[in-house]
């Protein structure tokens, strides 16, 4: 689970300034100790979810699932990569949730009938139902028939069983080898699943009480109670049992194996290095120590299409680009991935100084944050930046950005009038594109159409106007300090970077301070378009999916209206770019730079953002989807299944926005930490417009 995260720093370096934010934070990673190379094989299309992947006898088995809902067990040859579905005497209606291996050869299996009732079954080596177990009569009743119980299975060497739930903390549930139940165990944090270590104990991992990191508890079977030693595992997306090491554990962008009592995990690779896909991974280890690797390829257009990958030690002798990004989010990860799978030429090796996951302290930060300054200064630049989480402005004046035009008025297969081209002239500086995005979000208002009646244009004013007429509690998604916040990063307005001077001590500014003033203690709206539970004249919405203009049509009843943000100049909504991906102009590589970088405007790769894709015929393939009720994000929207008129008012709202979300944190943060000064009633608001100019003309000055 991802975690929204704002930690802001300003560091000066002589000679040189560059202020860098970011969401998540970790200790940086080290080199790996060894290359892989992957061979990869299909698995059918059919399956539609996997959770969980066990080897034995050096064959990858499955605990598959289809969207018709039909769950089964599959083997998959390392060889060659033979699927075959395995014969378990199962109804159909019945669910196989999980799966593990005794030491004889049994096959055991938590199941769900389709009354919601829950069974631990055990299968001979033919697949058929040797003994059955009601793990209704031993899981707790506190939950109520129907809920739905995530439930994890794991077996240890002597046989002991281990059934735990997920259900906001912790439960495990112990049987012997023979299915009798022998004892519960409980802990607060919450379970993300179970494994079998090399040494055949049960480790269960589960969040700590900050509920950001993970730990591995093991079993005392003599004790009936956790072992008291544990192994804190920091920032963790999932948790596999080997045989050469005790255990692995991965994050979004690599995988580490832990050897056995070890409390830090050697760093093996990055997924993206070795081609593969860090979304829905599974992960086993073979007896001559080559990993098996289960993992899914984003699209919005189908459900995830699952594909497992064998890697062995080995040489990679394609030429090397380099990449680094503060903390990379998913959408870089997978595009790094594709390219390194598929590029015959080229690789791209990515440093991340911070996994996605996890916040750390601000001095871990600020030390990453020098790291990278004192490279650039030495000239020792990557070929490729992820800007996602740097100042592009300040990147920009720098010179250390290409300009990105010409590559694609030189490429063949390039054509700009196949995109939204007015993304292209929002992102652009100074009449240069400074980085290439795969999708974008577009910050907006929406409301009911009859709010504009008699209305021209949409203005602060008008914004006013509404509150006061329709009461504080009127605009969803709307507090004063989030609304100053949203109207920075979209109002340009009040900084001219070219000249380095700003107006935040202007009569503008201070009205705006005001305003948010007004409606700082307006607690009760929350955001997410899901949340509509009251009478809303308008919302303030930040778009990166049809449901969600679905959604408001049905709030509003079929009369919606793109209001736009509040601003004098018209109609305006703010692009927030999925990725932003450049080229630095002292790369030695800068061909093979820009064959990444322009797999992100791909018609097949643009499927795949989490966004709204800017490639046009990639977003109405991804609107027909979601018409269709084929998409991927179809649980966001309860009936399923967008509308014509929904897909032609989300490309009308991407088609009109013609302002980029400011990037510069560091001075959102300056201007933030000083109106929550005038919103305590510490300063008048002429008296923290005065503090916030002084602060911003020294921070801005700084970076010309």
């Amino acid at each position: 689970m991802k975690m929204i995260r704002q930690v802001l720093t300003v560091l000066v370096l002589t000679g040189m300034l560059f202020s860098m934010t970011a969401c998540g934070k970790q200790t940086k990673t080290e080199a790996p100790e060894a290359s892989y190379i992957a061979s990869f094989f299909d698995i059918p299309d059919t399956v539609a979810d996997i959770s969980r992947l066990l080897i034995k006898d050096n064959t990858a088995y499955m605990c598959c699932f289809e969207e018709s809902g039909i769950s089964y067990l599959a083997s998959m040859t390392v060889g060659d990569g033979e699927f075959q579905q395995l014969p378990l005497e199962v109804e159909a209606s019945t669910s196989l949730l999980d799966f593990a291996f005794d030491s004889k050869g049994s096959t055991w299996a938590v199941c769900m009938d389709d009354t919601d009732r829950y069974s631990l079954k055990k299968f001979n080596r033919d697949g058929q139902v040797i003994q059955n177990i009601d793990l209704n009569e031993v899981l707790e009743t506190t939950n109520a028939a129907g809920a739905g119980r995530d439930l994890f299975l794991s077996i240890d060497a002597e046989g002991y069983i281990c059934v735990a739930e997920k259900r906001g903390n912790t439960s495990a549930y112990i049987f012997d080898d023979k299915g009798q139940f022998l004892f519960p165990l409980t802990y607060e944090g919450s379970l993300l699943n179970t494994i079998t270590t090399a040494e055949g104990k049960i480790g269960v991992c589960a969040s700590t009480a900050n509920r950001m990191d993970y730990e591995l508890l093991t079993v005392d079977m003599k004790s009936r109670d956790w072992n008291k030693d544990r192994i804190y595992l920091k920032a963790t997306a999932g948790l596999y049992g080997g045989s050469s090491n005790s255990f692995y554990r991965f994050d979004s962008s690599s995988l580490y194996s832990y050897a056995a009592g070890s409390q830090e995990g050697r760093h093996v690779f990055n997924w993206s290095d070795v081609g593969l896909s860090a979304s829905d991974v599974h992960l086993g280890e073979l007896s001559d120590g080559r990993l098996i690797v289960v993992a899914a390829s984003p699209n919005q257009t189908t459900a995830f299409t699952y594909e497992m990958a064998v890697l062995s030690q080995g040489v990679d002798e394609r030429t090397v680009l380099s990449m680094v990004s503060l903390t990379a989010g998913p959408g870089v990860v997978q595009a790094v991935s594709e390219f390194n799978k598929t590029n015959s030429q080229y690789r791209i090796e990515r440093t991340e100084y911070f996994p996605f996951e996890q916040n750390v302290s601000d001095e871990e930060w600020d030390s990453a944050v020098v790291n990278l300054n004192t490279r650039i200064i030495s000239g020792d630049i990557p070929d490729i930046l992820d800007m996602s989480n740097l100042s592009v402005q300040i990147y920009h004046s720098k010179g250390l950005l290409e300009d990105l035009y010409p590559y694609i008025e030189k490429d063949p297969m390039l054509h700009m009038e196949d995109y939204f081209e007015n993304v292209f002239k929002a992102i652009s500086l100074d009449g240069k594109l400074p980085y290439i995005t795969d999708g974008a979000a577009v910050s907006t208002m929406l409301a009911d159409a009859d709010i504009m009646k008699g209305r021209t244009g949409w203005t602060l004013q008008d914004l006013e106007n509404v509150l006061n007429a329709s009461g504080s509690n009127s605009i969803s998604n709307m507090s004063g300090a989030p609304f100053l916040k949203v109207m920075l990063q979209t109002d340009n307005s009040f900084v001219d970077w070219a000249s380095g001077k700003c107006s935040f001590d202007s009569p503008e500014f201070i009205k705006l301070l005001e305003f948010a003033g007004r409606i700082q203690d307006n607690s009760k709206n929350v955001f997410g378009g899901e949340n509509l539970s009251g009478t809303y004249a308008a919302a303030y919405e930040t778009i990166l999916s049809i449901y969600q203009i679905t959604q408001y049509r049905d709030y509003y009843h079929g009369n919606l209206e793109l209001l736009g943000l509040p601003s004098s100049s018209g109609e305006y909504h703010a692009l927030k770019p999925e990725v932003k991906i450049g080229i630095s102009s002292a790369s030695g590589q800068k061909d093979g730079a820009w064959e990444f970088v322009r797999t992100l405007l791909t018609e097949e790769h643009q499927k795949s953002c989490s966004m709204l894709p800017i490639h046009q015929g990639a977003f109405d393939t991804v609107m027909q989807a979601a018409i269709d009720g084929k998409s991927i994000w179809t649980w966001l929207y309860e009936n399923g299944k967008a509308t014509t008129e929904d897909a032609q008012v989300t490309r009308q709202l991407l088609s009109n926005a013609a302002y980029v979300v400011n990037d510069n944190q560091t001075l959102e943060q300056i201007i933030l930490e000083e109106a929550r000064e005038y919103f305590s009633g510490a300063r008048n608001a002429k008296e923290a417009a005065e503090r916030i100019q002084s602060r911003a003309s020294l921070y801005i000055n700084e970076q010309m």
